[in-house]
């Protein structure tokens, strides 16, 4: 299983506060945190939310979707 944080990012130029999703990456015996999540739709830029809750909500939907967030499933006609 794939192992997520949230860090929280400041930006002093604009005053803000970002809360950032990042993935646990692992190579042998190396590990390193990486904001490219794997995800099966277009990511442009990292993947967060301006308040923690947000930020916990998204990682909790990607850890229980295993990072599918896009279902599709045929229909009859």
């Amino acid at each position: 299983m794939d192992k997520y944080r949230i860090i929280r990012e400041e930006n002093h130029l604009t005053d803000t506060v970002r809360f950032i999703i990042e993935k646990r990456k692992k190579w042998l015996w190396m590990s390193s945190w990486t904001r490219e999540l794997g995800l099966d739709v277009d990511q442009r830029g990292p993947v967060g939310a301006p308040t923690y809750d947000g930020a916990l909500w998204k990682m909790n939907k990607i850890k229980i979707n295993k990072g599918i967030m896009i279902r599709t499933a045929p229909i009859e006609s």
